[in-house]
């Protein structure tokens, strides 16, 4: 447990009031999210990673497409890796928030949802202990077109303005021929390593430098530990993108609508047995450390 946690558990003890309710940054954001207002009028041109983030907190855009305004709120927090965690989830908790997901909720009204969805724990920082499946570097496009940048990101078409979108599951035979293997995911034909998978991302203003793609992908089939903001992904709340959808077709990819985003803090395990949750902090190796 890090000195911070350990600090707020002391803290709460000593009050007798529960950790949750003094690390609960799902309430705090969710009374934002009226007040959050898409940008649809800013120049991409004139920005950079750094202006856009500072200047436009849910992002923009120079259409007249009007995006999710809290989504893109949500995206771009900067939790901080100091910030500690509030709770494990593991793939069975993701697919138990899947069902949970408030019936009101379409894939751009994110803002109504948001009291339903703090309820949830949808804000607040949470660990996962899974295997990296894979890793897209977003900038890269898909299906052989070039991105043309998100939203969330002020439409930023530069090297170091994009996400990088990060498969994690937690089927450890999946994950050894994954390994073994390193398969990619190919645009529009998913396999298990997609349908399975919880998505992280790693935003453009919150990564470490030394958090390269590279570096990322090679440790695709080990196992990890990513700590970050848990949220929902509304945009991809339909039958052609999430398989945990009722209805899904054959197409979707991806297990789950809720995602960590952004990621804060990432490690690998270094030991040949393998960690769980209960492995001490000298099992696991910092992304940043990463030869």
């Amino acid at each position: 447990m890090k000195k911070s946690a350990q600090l707020i558990a002391l803290f709460c003890f000593l009050l007798g009031v529960p950790a949750s309710l003094l690390a609960d940054r799902a309430h705090d954001l969710a009374k934002l999210a009226a007040a959050q207002k898409a940008n649809t009028g800013c120049k991409p041109a004139t920005l950079d990673t750094q202006s856009c983030h500072t200047t436009f907190p849910t992002g923009c855009t120079d259409s007249a497409h009007k995006y999710d305004a809290y989504l893109n709120f949500l995206k771009n927090q900067v939790p901080g890796a100091t910030l500690p965690s509030t709770s494990v989830l593991a793939g069975t908790d993701f697919q138990a928030l899947e069902g949970k997901i408030p019936s009101g909720l379409g894939t751009a009204n994110h803002a109504k949802s948001a009291p339903a969805l703090a309820n949830l724990g949808e804000g607040n920082i949470v660990t996962v202990f899974a295997f990296l499946y894979f890793v897209e570097d977003t900038g890269k496009g898909a299906g052989g077109k070039p991105s043309t940048g998100e939203t969330t990101n002020c439409k930023l078409q530069l090297p170091d303005s994009y996400d990088f979108h990060i498969g994690l599951g937690f089927d450890a035979a999946l994950a050894k021929t994954i390994l073994k293997k390193k398969p990619q995911p190919v645009q529009g034909k998913p396999k298990a390593m997609d349908k399975t998978s919880v998505v992280a991302e790693m935003t453009p203003h919150t990564r470490d430098p030394k958090w390269t793609f590279a570096r990322v992908n090679s440790l695709q089939g080990r196992q990890v530990k990513v700590v970050g903001q848990l949220m929902i992904d509304n945009t991809h709340l339909n039958v052609k993108d999430d398989c945990g959808f009722p209805g899904a077709t054959s197409a979707c990819w991806r297990s789950t609508v809720w995602e960590v985003h952004p990621v804060s803090q990432f490690y690998v395990c270094n030991l040949k047995a393998g960690c769980d949750k209960n492995s001490p902090d000298t099992a696991w190796t910092s992304l940043a450390d990463v030869p």
